[in-house]
C-alpha cells in the first residue's frame, strides 16, 4: 500500500467510508436503554437462573475452575446456561446456549480492562463420531457494531422475520426458528467487541480507546478467542472465523494475529459483505467507481430503470467497467468533455441515470448521487446497503440524505429483538443498554494515519503460513457500500500457485449488504458457509 500524498486525505478516506459502513458498517445514534419487547420465542427446556443468580445449570469442570478464578479476582461472568431444541429438516437439534462475560486483561499487571459479552451455542452431543465439532467465532462490523446482525439475521438458531422481499418488519420484530442456522454444522460463538452490545471497558475513559484501533481490536478479539478455547477445552476443534462488513476486515487481521501471538492457525475464514482493502472502494480513485458500477446496474434493473434482469445487467456492467470505462476515466480531459460523451452515455445506460447527471459527475457517479437521483421523479431514495430497498425522500432539497433508510430502520428492529431474546430465551439479566451500533466507538476509532487501511497483507500471510486455510467471501449483488467486484479484484491479486487458487472463493447472491434479510439469501449464505467448513475439514 503506497502512502497518500497528503495526510488529511489519508485520514478522511477510512473515516468517511466507515461512517457510511457500520453493521454491517454503522452510524445511527445509540439506543438509550435496554428495551425489552415481546416476540422472542424462548424455545424448549430452558433452565433459567433463579433470582438473578448467574448459573442456570451446573458448569462443567473446566468452566467451574474458571468461575472460581474469576470470583477470586472479583470478576462476575454473569453466566447463564439454557437448553433448547431447533427443528430442522433432518430432525430436531438439541443445543445448549451459554451467555456470559469474559474478562479481557491488559497491561503489565494483566488486570481486567474490559468485560466482553459472548453467546455460545453448542450442539448436543458435543463430540460426534467424526471427532471434535468445529467452532466458529462470529463478528459484525462497524467499527462499532455488535454481533446481533449475524446472530439474529443469519447464523443463530433464531432469526428476525423480515418481509418476503426483505422489507423491515412491523415492531416489535418477531423471532422465528432459523432453518438455515449454522449450528447444524458448527458450534457458534458470537462476540461483541469493547463498547458494543453489552461489552464494556472497566474504566471507559481510561482504557477503552486502546481497543479502538485496527491493531488493538484484532489483538483483543484474538485474545478472547484464545481464552474461550482454553476455558472450554476446545483447542482440538477445527476453528473458523466469520465476520460481516468491517468484521471481514477484522477476521483477516485476526487470522494473522492468532498465528503470531497465540500460535493458532484457523481452518477457514468466512467474510460476509466485507471491505478487505479500503482503497478498492475509494470513489475518488479510478478502481472504486468501476467496482461499484455493476452493483448500480443490478439495482437499476431490479427497479425497472434499465433492461434485463439484475444479474444480466450486472454482467454487462462488469464488461464495461473492466474495459472502456476504466480507460475512459484514465484518459478523461476535463477541457474536452465532449470526447468522453460515449463513455458518459454508456454509464447513463448502465445506471439508469440521465446522461447530464453522469456528465456533471465527470463519469464518476458517487453512491450518494445514485441513491438520491435514480428515483427522484417518484420522490423516493435508495439504500446504500441494498439498492433495491427504497423509501420516501425525507428532505428532497437537502444536499445529502440525513440517514440511510434501511440501516437506520434495522436499529430498533434488531435492538428490540435481541433485548427480548436475551431476556426471555437466554435468561440474561442486564440493565445496561444494548449498543447495537455505537457512534462513540466509530467516532473515536484510531485509523492508520499515513496509509489507507488494508487487510490484504494479513490475509496473504495467513494463506501462506496455513496451507490448508480456506477463505470464502460472500456478497449481495445490489450491495452499494461494499461491492462484490472489489472483493473479486482483491482475491485475484492474492499470491497463490495455480493449483491453490481455489482456496479463496467469491460468491454473489441476490440481495444487498445484509442479503440474509431475505430467506433465499440467508439459505444461500448458509450453504456457502457449510461448503467452506466441509471442504476445510476434508483438507485436514
Amino acid at each position: 500500500m503506497q502512502p497518500l500524498s497528503a495526510r488529511p486525505r489519508s485520514r478522511s478516506l477510512p473515516r468517511l467510508v466507515a461512517t457510511a459502513l457500520l453493521p454491517a458498517l454503522l452510524m445511527p445514534p445509540l439506543i438509550p436503554g435496554s428495551a425489552i419487547a415481546a416476540g422472542a420465542d424462548g424455545s424448549a427446556e430452558q433452565e433459567r437462573p433463579e433470582h438473578g443468580k448467574s448459573e442456570g445449570v451446573k458448569p462443567e469442570a473446566g468452566k467451574a475452575e474458571s468461575a472460581k478464578q474469576d470470583d477470586l479476582q472479583g470478576f462476575d461472568p454473569q453466566r447463564s446456561v439454557t437448553r433448547h431444541s431447533l427443528p430442522l429438516p433432518d430432525g430436531a437439534l438439541a443445543y445448549t446456549a451459554t451467555a456470559e462475560f469474559l474478562p479481557l486483561r491488559d497491561g503489565v499487571k494483566e488486570e481486567v480492562a474490559a468485560r466482553i459479552f459472548t453467546v455460545t451455542y453448542t450442539a448436543d452431543p458435543k463430540t460426534p463420531a467424526g471427532g471434535p465439532r468445529p467452532v466458529t467465532f462470529v463478528f459484525n462490523g462497524g467499527p462499532g457494531a455488535a454481533s446481533a446482525y449475524m446472530h439474529l439475521g443469519a447464523a443463530g438458531p433464531k432469526v428476525v422475520a423480515f418481509g418476503p422481499d426483505g422489507a423491515l418488519p412491523a415492531p416489535p420484530a418477531r423471532l422465528v426458528d432459523n432453518p438455515d442456522s449454522w449450528l447444524a454444522f458448527t458450534d457458534l460463538v458470537f462476540i461483541d467487541p469493547v463498547g458494543t452490545g453489552f461489552s464494556r471497558a472497566v474504566k471507559p475513559d481510561e482504557t477503552e480507546k486502546r481497543f479502538w484501533s485496527v491493531e488493538g481490536d484484532a489483538r483483543s478479539m484474538a485474545e478472547i478467542v484464545r481464552l474461550w478455547l482454553t476455558r472450554n477445552g476446545r483447542w482440538s476443534s477445527p476453528t473458523f472465523l466469520a465476520g460481516e462488513s468491517y468484521g471481514g476486515f477484522r477476521i483477516a487481521k485476526m487470522a494473522d494475529e492468532l498465528i503470531e501471538q497465540v500460535g493458532l492457525a484457523v481452518n477457514g475464514l468466512i467474510l460476509v459483505s466485507p471491505v478487505v482493502d479500503f482503497a478498492a472502494i475509494d470513489e475518488d480513485g479510478i478502481l472504486g467507481p468501476a467496482w461499484k458500477l455493476p452493483s448500480m446496474a443490478a439495482s437499476a434493473a431490479a427497479l425497472g430503470r434499465t433492461a434485463g434482469t439484475p444479474e444480466q445487467a450486472a454482467e454487462s456492467a462488469e464488461r464495461f467497467a473492466l474495459g472502456a470505462y476504466l480507460t475512459g476515466l484514465a484518459g478523461l480531459d476535463y477541457g474536452r468533455l465532449d470526447a468522453a460523451q460515449d463513455v458518459f452515455a454508456e454509464v447513463a445506460r448502465v445506471t439508469g441515470l440521465p446522461v447530464e447527471t453522469v456528465r456533471r459527475q465527470r463519469g464518476r457517479v458517487p453512491m450518494g448521487v445514485f441513491t438520491r437521483e435514480l428515483l427522484r421523479d417518484r420522490g423516493r431514495v435508495l439504500s446504500i446497503y441494498d439498492g433495491t430497498f427504497t423509501a420516501p425522500d425525507p428532505d428532497p432539497g437537502a444536499a445529502r440524505l440525513p440517514f440511510d433508510p434501511f440501516l437506520k430502520g434495522t436499529v430498533p428492529t434488531y435492538t428490540t429483538a435481541f433485548a427480548a431474546y436475551a431476556h426471555d430465551a437466554l435468561a440474561v439479566r442486564a440493565e445496561s443498554p444494548y449498543r447495537l451500533l455505537s457512534d462513540r466507538v466509530n467516532r473515536n476509532w484510531d485509523w492508520p494515519r499515513m496509509t489507507v487501511p488494508s487487510a490484504v497483507d494479513a490475509l496473504q500471510t495467513a494463506l501462506t503460513l496455513q496451507p490448508a486455510l480456506r477463505v470464502l467471501i460472500v456478497h449481495g449483488r445490489t450491495d452499494l457500500i461494499t461491492p462484490y467486484m472489489a472483493s473479486r479484484w482483491v482475491a485475484s491479486r492474492l499470491e497463490l500457485p495455480e493449483g491453490e487458487r481455489g482456496r479463496v472463493s467469491v460468491t454473489v447472491h441476490p440481495g444487498g449488504h445484509m442479503m440474509y434479510t431475505r430467506a433465499e439469501g440467508r439459505a444461500a449464505l448458509a450453504a456457502d458457509a457449510r461448503a467452506l467448513i466441509a471442504e476445510s475439514l476434508r483438507a485436514r
